[in-house]
């Protein structure tokens, strides 16, 4: 394979395990309804660092351990707030608790772009992009729940990169894939760039295939894995299409396929297809806008893992414009397509924020994830209830749900307080401006029972890291559905996850009616006992021998919908 000699050769620079900046500890909370956000780019006492600035964050879940969670960040120190760092935070809580610290780097070199992911084992593997002195992206790895760190890997040169490990039983299990777009100027008159990347042996080394991706002008996207190794890489073309009042618009949405790039002896090749995601894909420059000198997310792409019956269905979501635009109409809007044979067909686009069309209505940063259960997490910013005049400056993260594949979703529900996307500001020519961008995306992984996002926002007036947990919750009690289903405080006798308590049905033996079978539903019938049923109808006589009696208590029991029919 061109190039593995060359990128197995470079090193940025050599570091031993470096000791955390910070022990955990409970760190601030903003919190919304039953949603708590809790700051992850705190001090050692759990407190805000006035002055610094965090951004552009990227989450990992360990998957042997849930209460072990990663998060970097772009990290500016307010004792040096012009050199980038990459920040990171472990907790071992469930994202109660934060201990941060920095990755190294040498004189004069930024870090950004961190992008991170763990593998089977548990192993966090950390993507950061250098400038500066040496110029590459790489990979750091911890083996001890983020808390230290390896010395670095050398990947390549580029721009807004990606990073997907394999966690498949498949061929591929434990491959390291990444993707990035054209950037800084290459040294090496030599090298041409592929735009993609693997790992076969654990990150030790990466190797380039022959042949690039098939689409030059590509970036602003992310990767995902199949349930058979399979790697697809979404994206857009970059060429620019036109530009109108809000932004630059691209040359189409993108999905690449894989289908051998799991396999070690053989150099991986990409299929290409356009999606047709609902609109344009755009890029702020206008100041009116929420982020105008950042990115405003990426093309997200998302599998089905699961043993199910959508086992291997493909999702993407991205923000984008109408084809049709023009001022004073709805800006940006979130849509969603699916793919059930393998990306070859995509489903009509659907449109998932569910506000009425406004001039004033952005819904960027776009995050998807996919549970191993196959439901499907969509969150956003969304600036839809902006308090002031400048409404396109105050977003909320919004969040829905899906458990059927993306055919129908949950209605949209705001998980966060709001905050102002432009603080700080500066005064120019008599005007706010953004004086630092709100990095270029955020990220969301899903899980069983919900879903882990990082994100930044200004509650304290700068630019800070959060974590937050979202879940389906219809009841409102501060539980997902489906611990309240899996620990049988809910019912679910028609099994479409949803507590039957939430749902307009009827359940058998329900007999107060409140779709729950419970110690009050047999105190019905056992007040009746040895009592004649009223007709043929009677809910109390549940084996329709026309008198009400143990036998009625006894089936009643077995449907309670409680643990022990407690109420």
């Amino acid at each position: 394979m061109n190039g593995g000699d060359r990128i197995q050769a470079g090193v940025l620079l050599t570091v031993m395990m470096l000791p955390a900046v910070a022990q955990s500890a409970p760190s601030q909370v903003n919190t919304f309804g039953v949603y708590v956000s809790h700051q992850v780019n705190v001090d050692a006492s759990g407190q805000n660092i006035i002055g610094d600035i965090g951004n552009e964050p990227s989450i990992a879940i360990n998957p042997l351990d849930a209460g072990n969670v990663v998060i970097g960040w772009r990290m500016f120190d307010p004792q040096d707030i012009l050199t980038k760092k990459g920040g990171y935070g472990y907790s071992f809580d469930a994202g109660a608790s934060w201990g941060n610290g920095a990755l190294p780097a040498i004189a004069m070199q930024n870090r950004t772009d961190p992008v991170l992911d763990a593998d089977s084992q548990g192993n966090f593997y950390y993507q950061s992009m250098s400038q500066g002195s040496v110029d590459g992206s790489s990979v750091f790895k911890s083996t001890d729940g983020g808390i230290t760190w390896h010395d670095p890997v050398y990947q390549f040169i580029g721009d807004k990169n990606w990073l997907a490990i394999d966690r498949t039983d498949g061929e591929g299990q434990g491959n390291i894939y990444s993707t990035w777009r054209p950037g800084e100027a290459v040294l090496d008159p030599n090298y041409v760039p592929k735009f993609f990347i693997r790992s076969t042996d654990g990150g030790h080394s990466y190797q380039e295939p022959d042949v690039g991706l098939p689409i030059s002008a590509f970036g602003f996207g992310r990767m995902a894995i199949g349930p058979n190794s399979e790697v697809y890489v979404s994206g857009i073309n970059e060429e620019i299409s036109s530009i109108n009042a809000i932004g630059i618009i691209r040359s189409g949405h993108y999905f690449l396929k894989s289908t051998d790039a799991k396999s070690s002896g053989l150099s991986p090749t990409f299929t290409a297809k356009q999606v047709d995601m609902g609109g344009n894909s755009i890029g702020f420059y206008a100041q009116k806008t929420p982020n105008p000198i950042g990115g405003i997310g990426d093309l997200q792409i998302a599998t089905d893992q699961s043993i199910g019956v959508m086992r291997g269905n493909i999702y993407m979501m991205a923000h984008v414009q109408s084809y049709d635009w023009l001022p004073g109409d709805d800006p940006l809007d979130v849509y969603f397509v699916r793919s059930s044979d393998g990306g070859e067909t995509w489903s009509e686009p659907l449109r998932l924020n569910d506000d009425p069309p406004s001039a004033g209505s952005f819904q960027w940063f776009p995050m998807l994830g996919v549970a191993p259960n196959s439901r499907i997490d969509a969150v956003w910013y969304d600036t839809r209830n902006g308090s002031t005049t400048d409404q396109y400056r105050h977003s909320q993260l919004y969040y829905a749900y899906s458990w059927d594949g993306g055919l129908t979703w949950s209605k949209n529900l705001a998980v966060t307080p709001e905050f102002d996307t432009h603080l700080p500001y500066k005064i120019v020519n008599g005007q706010a401006q953004q004086t630092y961008k709100l990095g270029d995306y955020t990220q969301l992984v899903s899980d069983a029972s919900g879903a882990h996002i990082a994100y930044t926002a200004t509650y304290n007036g700068e630019q800070d890291v959060y974590y937050l947990n979202v879940f389906p919750d219809c009841n409102s009690n501060g539980k997902s559905d489906v611990l309240d289903i899996q620990n049988r405080l809910s019912g679910d006798t028609n099994f479409n996850h949803l507590p039957d308590s939430c749902e307009n049905i009827t359940v058998r033996g329900d007999l107060d009616g409140d779709r729950d079978v419970d110690q009050l539903d047999l105190n019905v019938v056992i007040a009746a006992r040895n009592l004649p049923a009223s007709g043929v109808s009677d809910p109390r006589d549940l084996d329709k021998n026309g008198v009400i009696n143990v036998l009625d208590v006894r089936k009643l029991t077995l449907l309670c919908t409680r643990v022990r029919c407690a109420v």
